[in-house]
């Protein structure tokens, strides 16, 4: 098929030669692009960083409940069943998102020392140290 191209002449014009040469700029923009993007936590710093995160509801202990009466319970207070936690709804803008999901990890906090639970999670930081579960007492 190139070859035909080549003898009919089409690739000698200036207006193909062109249109080619963009394509190709076009597909190797793309192309690092794609493979930038690749890395993930690996371009951005220590992949490990996020290898060890428990989910916010698995940091609760009472000595009477299981892992199940926790998850239960922490479903109650309006956390996900997986630990996690959302929002109910999404804000306008990714700040009002962001107070939303603080928001709904506060009262879950909340909703789970008023069952009795014990905060297993850490403390320390500029977050951490804000949440109600470490402002209710020391974490062990």
């Amino acid at each position: 098929m190139t070859l035909q191209f080549v003898r009919s002449g089409f690739i000698r014009r200036p207006q193909a030669v062109l249109h080619i040469a963009r394509a190709l700029a076009v597909l190797g923009v793309l192309l690092g692009l794609t493979a930038c993007g690749a890395g993930g936590m690996w371009m951005n710093g220590d992949p490990a960083a996020t290898r060890h995160l428990v989910p916010p509801g698995h940091d609760w202990s009472r000595p009477d409940a299981d892992t199940r009466m926790r998850d239960t319970e922490w479903e109650a207070c309006g956390g996900q069943r997986s630990g996690n936690i959302s929002p109910e709804r999404q804000g306008a803008t990714g700040r009002e998102t962001a107070d939303l999901s603080r928001d709904t990890l506060y009262a879950a906090q909340r909703c789970m020392l008023g069952k009795g639970y014990r905060y297993t999670g850490s403390c320390e930081g500029d977050i951490p140290s804000r949440y109600p579960a470490c402002q209710a007492g020391p974490s062990p």
